[in-house]
């Protein structure tokens, strides 16, 4: 099972107003990376690098279809399940999946938090990979 990780300057951003995590808001999108994440470091996507756009990745990555919901007390940030499928080659190798914001311009597209999958994974034509959020990427209370 994949580690979440949340980066330091996401809670900074998160502060000032920089993410607008509601579905009518901004647009949350994941991208796979082999270059180990640093929490404290890494601030922005320019920080951290992303593997190479073809055979079924694009650059970029993958709309996470985010939505950021109340009750009593408690946020909760929610999105759909992003699935790669390697065609026509293969995708990767990556370890990481990077979850950023992709509508801010200042700073632009700052990082929220990263899972690690503990090795590096490569996927060969035809393979799939599922980044399954469960019932939330996180709360806060």
């Amino acid at each position: 099972m994949a580690t979440y990780n949340k980066f330091q300057d996401f809670v900074e951003q998160l502060g000032k107003g920089v993410h607008q995590l509601h579905a009518a808001g901004h647009t949350l999108k994941c991208y796979l990376s082999d270059a180990t994440p640093s929490a404290s470091l890494d601030a922005v996507k320019a920080d951290l690098a992303e593997i190479a756009a073809g055979n079924g990745y694009t650059a970029g990555g993958a709309d996470a279809q985010n939505d950021y919901t109340e009750a009593t007390g408690t946020g909760t940030l929610t999105a759909v399940d992003i699935q790669w499928t390697a065609s026509g080659g293969t995708i990767g190798p990556f370890r990481y999946v990077v979850l950023y914001n992709d509508t801010p311009t200042t700073p632009a597209d700052p990082l929220i938090a990263w899972w690690d999958y503990g090795s590096e994974l490569t996927l060969n034509d035809g393979d799939s990979f599922t980044v399954d959020f469960g019932a939330s990427i996180f709360t806060l209370a």
